[in-house]
C-alpha cells in the first residue's frame, strides 16, 4: 500500500471517535448548570475514556466499521495500558507533575491501527476442528491481545524516553505562539484538497501537549485539556470560529455578487446552503471546494487569512474549541474571551468579502454563475430516496460497482477507490450535485457531497450488497497483462473464460479469494478453485507446461481442500520453466463465464500476490 493510500485512510479512520466529541461537550455543558452526572459523563467521553474510544474507532475506520475489529482493539488497548503502567507507572517531570507511563489518544490511534492490521493478516484462519471455536474473526481478538502484551512490555521501557520527546516537542510548538498557531492555521487549509488536515488536526487535538487534572488524570491534546480546564489549552482551536462563522460565509456571498445577474437566484441558493453547513456543522468544504482549483489564488488566499484570523484570535486572548455555532455556546464554560470572536468575525467578513470579489474581477476567476452556469442536476428527491438516487449516479459515474473497490464517507466528502481509472466518466462525474470533485492519485477519487456523504455511503454499500460482487486478488507477484496479448490464442481469445494474464516475478502461487480446490492438474502447472457461490476459476501457470510433467512445480494443496485467500497453493521454478523453454505467461480465468453477469479487469501494471485486486465479477 503506498504511503499517500495510507495517509489517506488514516485520517478517514480518524473520523470515526471524533463523533462522540459533541456529545461530550453537551454533557459536561450540561453538568456545569445541571446534575453532576452529567458532568461525569461527559467527562468519561472526552477525558477518561477517549484514548479507548480512538483505539475502537480506529479500527473500525480501518475495517470497514467491523464490530469484532472494534472489540478486538478495546482489548488490545486495555492490555497494553495495564502492561505499560506495571512495567513503570510513571515518569516525573519539571516542576515535580508526574506523568503516568501511558500513550492517551497516541496510543489509541497505534491501537487501532495494529489491530486493523492483524484483522486482516488473520481473520481467514482455520484452526484445527477441536480448536474451531477460535477461527477467523475470534482469533483476531485473542492475537490481538497477546500482541498488546508484548508491545506493552516493550513500551513500558521504551516509552518513557519517547514520551519525554514528545512532551518537549509539545511544549515547543505551543512555546512558539503566535507564529505556531499563524502556521497551524495555514497548513490546517492547505491540506484541505486531500483530506490529510484531519491528520494534523488530530495531532494539535488530542495528541500534543498534556495537563493533570486535579484527580491526577492525565489529559492530552487541546481538546481534552480545553475541557478539564487547562488554562493554556484553547489558543488553537478558538480562531477557527472566525473562519467558519463569519469568513466563508462572507466569501460565499461574495461569491453570488459576482455571479452573472441571470445566474445569481440559482448560485445564491448553492452558496446559501454551503455557507449555513459552514456556519451550524462546521464543515467548511462544501465553499471550499468552490474555488479551491478554479481559483487557487483564492485559496492560497484563504489560508493565509485563516492563519491570520488564528493569530489575531490569539493577541486577544480567545481560548475557545468548537466546529460550529452550537457548539460555541456549549463551550462557553471553559472558554476565555469569547464574545471578542463576533467583532473579529465580523472584520474578517468584511476582508474576506471585498478580496474575494477584488480578485474574482481582476483575474476573472470561473467562480460559480460567472460564465454560462455548469449543467449540474439538482433534481433529487428528498431524503432516502434522493440519498439512493445520488448514490446510484456516482456509481454510474466511476464505472459501475465492478470498478470500486472501496467507498468510505468523513464528515462532508466520499473517498472511492476504483479498479481501473479508465473506467470513470468525467462527464457524469461532473454532472453530479457536488460542491467539489478531486482525485487524490490515479485510483482515489474524492466527491464532496456534504453532511449526507455518510447516508450515500450506506446506500451505495446496500446496492453493493444486493449485486453479489467477488473481488479477486493477484494470485502471482508479477506484471498484469490483458489475456488478448497472450502468445496462445485459447487464451487471447477467450476460449476458456475471462480474466487477466500475469507475467510472475515471484515463484509463488496463491489463491486469490476463499474457495475449495476443486481440481489440481497432474504435475501442477495449473488448479482449478470452486468460489461458494459456484464460480470456477482456473490458476495456470506458463504456456505448455503441462509437457513438463511436474518438473519445477511443488503443490502445496489437494483436491477438496477449502483454502483462504492468499493461501499458497503451487511453488515453481522459474528458472526451470524458462530453461525448458517454456514461456512464463500465467492466467486467472474464470472457465464458467456464463455465470458472470459484469466484470472489470485492473489496467497493466505491478501487482502483489494476495493483495492487489486484479479483478472484480458481478455474478
Amino acid at each position: 500500500m503506498k504511503w499517500r493510500e495510507v495517509m489517506q485512510r488514516t485520517a478517514r479512520a480518524l473520523m470515526v471517535p471524533i463523533v462522540v466529541l459533541p456529545v461530550g461537550a453537551v454533557l459536561l455543558a450540561a453538568g456545569r448548570f445541571g446534575p453532576e452526572f452529567l458532568g461525569a459523563a461527559g467527562a468519561a467521553i472526552i477525558i477518561e475514556y477517549l484514548p479507548l474510544m480512538f483505539a475502537m474507532g480506529v479500527a473500525m475506520g480501518f475495517t470497514n466499521y467491523d464490530g469484532m475489529a472494534a472489540f478486538a482493539a478495546a482489548l488490545g488497548h486495555v492490555v497494553l495500558v495495564a502492561v505499560m503502567l506495571a512495567v513503570s507507572p510513571g515518569i516525573v517531570i519539571e516542576g515535580g507533575r508526574v506523568i503516568p507511563n501511558e500513550m492517551s489518544v497516541l496510543g489509541g490511534i497505534m491501537v487501532g491501527g495494529y489491530t486493523a492490521f492483524l484483522y486482516y493478516r488473520y481473520r481467514g484462519v482455520r484452526l484445527p476442528e477441536y480448536l474451531g471455536f477460535f477461527s477467523g474473526k475470534r482469533f483476531v481478538v485473542l492475537v490481538t491481545a497477546v500482541a498488546s502484551v508484548v508491545i506493552g512490555l516493550a513500551l513500558g521501557y521504551a516509552w518513557p524516553p519517547v514520551n519525554r520527546v514528545i512532551l518537549s516537542l509539545g511544549d515547543w510548538i505551543f512555546a512558539t505562539g503566535g507564529y505556531g498557531i499563524f502556521t497551524y492555521g495555514v497548513l490546517n487549509r492547505l491540506l484541505i484538497p486531500t483530506g490529510l488536515h484531519h491528520i494534523l488536526a488530530n495531532l494539535i487535538e488530542h495528541v500534543f501537549g498534556t495537563y493533570v487534572t486535579t484527580a491526577g488524570q492525565l489529559v492530552t491534546g487541546e481538546v481534552a485539556r480545553f475541557m478539564a480546564g487547562d488554562p493554556t489549552a484553547g489558543f488553537f482551536t478558538g480562531g477557527l470560529f472566525v473562519t467558519k462563522l463569519f469568513a466563508l460565509p462572507a466569501a460565499a456571498l461574495a461569491m453570488v455578487h459576482e455571479a452573472r445577474a441571470e445566474n445569481r437566484t440559482q448560485v445564491a441558493g448553492l452558496m446559501l446552503t454551503a455557507a449555513l453547513t459552514s456556519i451550524m456543522v462546521g464543515i467548511t468544504e462544501p465553499v471550499e471546494f468552490v474555488f479551491i482549483f478554479t481559483a487557487p489564488l483564492l485559496f492560497v488566499v484563504h489560508a493565509l487569512l485563516t492563519g491570520s484570523a488564528l493569530l489575531a484570535a490569539y493577541w486577544l486572548g480567545i481560548r475557545h474549541y468548537g466546529y460550529a455555532l452550537p457548539m460555541f455556546f456549549i463551550n462557553l464554560g471553559p472558554a476565555a474571551n469569547p464574545w471578542l470572536v463576533f467583532p473579529l468575525g465580523a472584520l474578517f467578513a468584511v476582508i474576506y468579502y471585498f478580496t474575494f470579489r477584488f480578485l474574482i474581477r481582476k483575474f476573472n476567476y470561473p467562480t460559480p454563475g460567472r460564465d454560462v452556469l455548469e449543467t449540474k442536476d439538482q433534481t433529487l428527491a428528498s431524503g432516502r430516496a434522493g440519498e439512493a438516487l445520488l448514490a446510484t449516479r456516482v456509481i454510474a459515474a466511476i464505472g459501475g460497482l465492478t470498478n470500486v473497490l472501496d467507498v468510505a464517507a468523513c464528515m462532508s466528502r466520499l473517498r472511492i477507490k476504483m479498479l481501473n481509472p479508465a473506467r470513470l466518466d468525467e462527464v457524469k462525474l461532473m454532472a453530479l450535485p457536488a460542491s467539489g470533485i478531486t482525485r487524490t492519485d490515479a485510483h482515489n477519487v474524492q466527491i464532496v457531497l456534504g453532511t449526507g456523504s455518510e447516508q450515500i455511503r450506506e446506500c451505495m454499500a446496500e446496492e453493493a450488497n444486493k449485486a453479489q460482487l467477488l473481488t479477486l486478488v493477484a494470485p502471482l507477484d508479477g506484471e498484469i497483462i490483458p489475456l488478448d496479448e497472450f502468445p496462445d490464442e485459447v487464451f487471447a481469445k477467450n476460449m476458456l473464460g475471462i480474466g487477466v494474464g500475469i507475467l510472475p516475478s515471484g515463484n509463488s502461487l496463491v489463491a486469490p479469494t476463499t474457495a475449495v480446490v476443486a481440481k489440481v492438474f497432474p504435475g501442477g502447472h495449473a488448479v482449478v478453485l470452486k468460489t461458494p457461490a459456484g464460480l470456477e476459476i482456473l490458476l495456470h501457470l506458463g504456456l505448455d507446461t503441462v509437457s513438463l510433467q511436474g518438473h519445477g512445480f511443488e503443490v502445496l494443496c489437494r483436491a477438496g481442500e477449502a483454502v483462504q485467500e492468499g493461501q499458497p497453493l503451487v511453488k515453481f521454478d522459474k528458472e526451470v520453466i524458462t530453461a525448458a523453454g517454456r514461456k512464463l505467461h500465467s492466467a486467472l480465468v474464470i472457465l464458467n463465464a456464463e455465470a458472470v453477469l459484469e466484470h472489470q479487469e485492473a489496467p497493466s501494471g505491478p501487482v502483489v500476490r494476495g493483495r492487489s485486486p486484479v479483478m472484480v465479477v458481478r455474478h
